[in-house]
């Protein structure tokens, strides 16, 4: 179902790969930021199962940025968080200009590299969004090459408006279990709605399906629940 379009980022192309239910809507929106590997199998997995579920979505391009040549091993040195949100700004534009999605219903989620990504669109943009969900985000303590302070910041995270359901892995190393608590507390400390699960068997990239360490039953249990959750706040 998903389709590979393309997606302008002001005047930068990408592509993104999107997918929206039939029928007439109008359907809420999700923006899936993807793993490190960017736009392939299980990044369309993603976007495929959420238009089955019933929401329009869209997952942006980022790699926009690296030179030819260099691969998504490369990105920590050109990848920039102010980057990754104008590329989310203009997939979340892309849904709201569409007849047959409800602009005012959008939520942002995303695995891995992307759990910290959306955190990063969460507060960045706290205007756009009706809810989160965050697989693992590993390095959310960590800044990038831009200017924007790491995510899991006090200040950047005060500013998040929305709630989040959070799912990570007590085997996982990035993040660690230790982490996951430290930034529990801080969302804790600072009011913000959010639920995290936690699965003892699981370890890094448990959602996905082509990942060694993919583990069937905390991804299926994991998804089911982040699908409840969006309907929840998303169905309006």
């Amino acid at each position: 179902m998903a389709e590979t379009i393309e997606l302008m980022v002001g005047d930068i192309r990408t592509d993104a790969f999107a997918a929206v239910p039939e029928g007439p809507g109008p359907f809420a929106g999700v923006v899936v930021t993807f793993h490190r590997e960017g736009l392939e199998e299980f990044t369309e997995w993603k976007v495929d199962h959420l238009a089955q579920a019933g929401f329009a979505a869209i997952a942006p391009g980022h790699y926009h940025v690296l030179p030819e040549g260099v691969d998504f091993k490369g990105r920590h040195d050109y990848l920039t968080d102010e980057q990754m949100v104008a590329d989310i700004e203009a997939a979340a534009d892309w849904l709201a200009g569409r007849a047959d999605v409800d602009g005012n219903r959008l939520a942002v989620i995303g695995p891995c590299m992307g759990g910290r990504t959306a955190l990063v669109a969460l507060e960045c943009n706290p205007e756009l969004w009706t809810c989160g969900c965050v697989w693992y985000g590993g390095e959310v303590f960590e800044p990038l090459v831009g200017q924007l302070p790491a995510p899991g910041t006090r200040e950047r995270l005060k500013r998040i408006r929305c709630p989040i359901a959070g799912f990570f892995g007590n085997l996982d190393t990035h993040p660690t279990p230790e982490e996951v608590d430290r930034l529990d507390a801080l969302l804790t400390e600072l009011g913000k709605d959010h639920t995290f699960r936690r699965y003892d068997a699981a370890g890094h990239g448990f959602l996905n399906p082509w990942h060694p360490r993919h583990h069937p039953e905390a991804a299926a249990d994991s998804w089911a629940k982040a699908m409840d959750f969006l309907h929840a706040h998303l169905d309006g």
